[in-house]
């Protein structure tokens, strides 16, 4: 070192929280799971049931849509979320086109809902690291009832 000092300026972002979703369709129904993560690292875990048949890709969306609305029930400003889904990702991103009129509804309300934040960032993950989300979207097809 040439004997000058360093300085790191740093300036902290909003709270940011980070979401985990899935979703889940089987003969015995159609659910999300959703796992997040407080800027205080205080973990919410959910699993939902879908009142209403959806594919696959319209269930990813769901969980998606679910987890942006609990980030925002929570007054939270800033989110960064992670799907295994490459398809919504890829929608969501603007990398992929949405071409069917139910996917380009779900994908114009994930577009209105982000608008909300003061940062908002979806990334894919790989199946094996979200394995929390699926299995709470597993658990809410197996649950013919509410669950609690």
């Amino acid at each position: 070192m040439d004997g000058k000092s360093v300085r790191v300026i740093s300036t902290p972002g909003p709270p940011c929280w980070k979401v985990y979703v899935d979703g889940a369709v089987n003969q015995r129904g159609f659910g999300v799971g959703l796992v997040l993560i407080s800027p205080e690292e205080a973990i919410i875990e959910k699993s939902l049931r879908l009142g209403f048949s959806a594919t696959n890709n319209e269930a990813e969306y769901e969980a998606l849509l679910q987890g942006i609305a609990m980030v925002q029930k929570m007054g939270g400003k800033a989110v960064e979320m992670f799907s295994n889904s490459r398809l919504l990702v890829g929608q969501v991103k603007g990398e992929l086109e949405a071409r069917d009129a139910r996917m380009q509804e779900h994908l114009s309300r994930v577009k209105r809902l982000q608008s909300g934040f003061d940062f908002f960032n979806l990334s894919h993950v790989p199946r094996s690291k979200n394995t929390h989300a699926d299995s709470l979207a597993t658990f809410a097809t197996s649950s013919a009832g509410d669950l609690p």
